[in-house]
């Protein structure tokens, strides 16, 4: 009997050791399954399709100017009813998908999020200011994107979402030190929402390649990435309004039912 403890004990030690070989320099340092295990192969795709991330948001220029010369009337209520629309066609592109995979219907539906995330960007911009300095938002954007191609096109350094963060932010501080240099800090201080946008895409890279949500990107698949992190937008908007505000209101909840139900002695 005592012998069998002793060995089951021996053979959890041993897996514990092996879990731990799975994870590098401790446990602050943990590892993902890739769709793509080839580091080459995943890093390539990434490049790709933030390339065609910093085409559609060039998009968004001529947009700009078509409304600064044009501007819609209601920008407030157009802001509102465009994000309410652009969320419920994103919901149904994402809950069925698979349709959008072979082409010609995946650049087809590149075409469409391109217009609707030009559009979308239009219209908050103009909504925010109505001057030609709303055009430093996708500018930046895309220098923000294509520093972030860069760093992927290295294999020596990890590309964790803190050093995309950090990325975005060293690029919006370059041009947030020019502004102040220029005395023009206050025109772009509305472009600061460019950096989360370019936080998302680092999101949502991660969740698209560890299969988080529930797909599986190929190593040639770069359109339908290009559109997939679009079409993710309102499963991570759900995400966020859970984990900051519906799980306060749980636990608001269980904490009144649990009032009710237990007794003071």
């Amino acid at each position: 009997m005592d012998t069998a403890i002793i060995a089951d004990k021996s053979a959890i030690q041993d897996t514990a050791i092996q879990c731990e070989l799975l994870l590098p320099q401790g446990h602050r340092r943990r590892t993902y399954v890739f769709d793509i295990a080839d580091i080459c192969l995943r890093r390539r795709l990434v490049r790709r399709f933030y390339g065609l991330l910093v085409l559609q948001v060039a998009c968004t220029l001529p947009c700009l100017r078509v409304m600064l010369d044009y501007p819609p009337p209601y920008p407030g209520a157009m802001v509102s009813f465009f994000y309410l629309m652009t969320l419920f066609l994103y919901t149904c592109l994402y809950v069925w998908r698979d349709w959008r995979r072979p082409a010609p219907y995946n650049y087809l539906v590149l075409l469409l999020s391109t217009a609707i995330s030009s559009l979308n960007r239009s219209f908050y911009l103009i909504y925010m200011a109505k001057s030609h300095w709303i055009y430093a938002y996708p500018i930046i954007l895309m220098a923000e994107l294509l520093a972030l191609m860069l760093y992927s096109a290295q294999e020596r350094f990890r590309f964790t979402q803190a050093r995309g963060i950090l990325i975005i932010f060293l690029v919006f501080g370059m041009f947030s030190l020019m502004a102040y240099r220029l005395n023009l800090l206050f025109q772009i201080v509305y472009s600061m929402a460019c950096t989360f946008e370019a936080w998302y895409v680092v999101y949502d890279t991660h969740c698209m390649l560890c299969g988080r949500h529930g797909y599986q990107i190929g190593a040639g698949e770069y359109v339908y990435a290009a559109g997939s992190i679009h079409f993710d937008l309102p499963r991570c908007i759900w995400r966020l309004l859970k984990i900051l505000i519906l799980s306060k209101f749980v636990e608001a909840f269980r904490w009144i039912q649990e009032c009710f139900r237990t007794e003071v002695c």
